[in-house]
């Protein structure tokens, strides 16, 4: 399957500039993900952390930047009666067990939208795994749906998120383990230096990586990035690395980089 054009899924705003199709597409990433985002673009992510995203360092805001893409809107993607069965299908036909939904903007901007698409693909046997920031909650009839739909669900956390950002995640990751449904910690993990900032994240990662069940997802971070610069956050580059950028932060240096074919985690499904 080839990745699709980013134009592919944008189309010129009628105020200037692109914004994203509101078509859902199915594709596959460089790393080797199966995409089906429900939701592209990330308004309240972006409301919080305007200049650049979340850590200031928002791959998929980034992308959509280089190609003119309006990320700050939020497009819920929706299956099309012309489209449903070449989407149905290309899930079917994929060699991986499992597809992403949380790429290029968080699925918790619609909810129903995104239950609803991962409820028309149940057929094809693959395992959704949705990735969030929980910036809209579940509601409990979402959480019942999930149950049903054999769902993991990772909430993406870091040392670098707010202390009330921390305990609202917190909580939605024991909401989705008491309702049944597989809940993953998905740590952003940084390796920090010496300040008191620095040990202050690096204290509530240690918490973070100490929950059952985790996914240690290294930052990819540029050398313009304020922490970086002094020296808050240490970075190193591995050329080995791919998608997200070569320059990384390991606080681990066996955290694993490569292609999602040989990935040991698999984004939770084989936890």
């Amino acid at each position: 399957m080839r990745q699709l054009s980013l134009f592919g899924d944008s189309e010129e705003n009628p105020d200037g500039g692109r914004r994203y199709r509101p078509i859902l597409t199915v594709a596959e990433n460089f790393k080797g993900v199966l995409d089906i985002d429900t939701v592209k673009g990330c308004s309240l992510g972006m409301k919080a952390y305007p200049m650049g995203g979340c850590y200031g360092e928002c791959y998929a805001n980034k992308i959509a930047a280089r190609y003119g893409i309006d990320f700050k809107t939020s497009i819920a993607r929706r299956l099309l009666r012309s489209t449903r069965a070449s989407v149905y299908f290309a899930v079917k036909g994929h060699y991986a067990t499992w597809y992403r939904v949380g790429t290029a903007g968080d699925p918790c901007h619609d909810w129903d939208n995104t239950l609803d698409v991962c409820e028309f693909l149940q057929g094809t046997g693959k395992t959704p795994v949705i990735i969030t920031k929980h910036w809209k909650t579940l509601s409990d009839s979402h959480l019942s749906r999930l149950k049903a739909l054999s769902a993991v669900v990772n909430t993406s956390t870091s040392g670098l998120d707010s202390d009330s950002e921390t305990r609202h995640r917190v909580e939605q990751m024991d909401r989705i383990k008491a309702a049944g449904v597989k809940s993953i910690c998905r740590v952003v993990t940084c390796s920090y230096g010496p300040s008191q900032w620095a040990r202050q994240c690096h204290e509530k990662q240690e918490y973070l990586l100490s929950l059952s069940l985790v996914v240690d997802n290294p930052l990819r971070a540029t050398k313009s990035n304020k922490h970086v610069m002094n020296g808050d956050i240490i970075l190193e580059r591995k050329d080995e690395a791919i998608g997200g950028g070569k320059l990384v932060s390991l606080h681990n240096s066996s955290v694993y980089l490569g292609t999602c074919c040989n990935c040991p985690d698999q984004c939770g499904v084989g936890l």
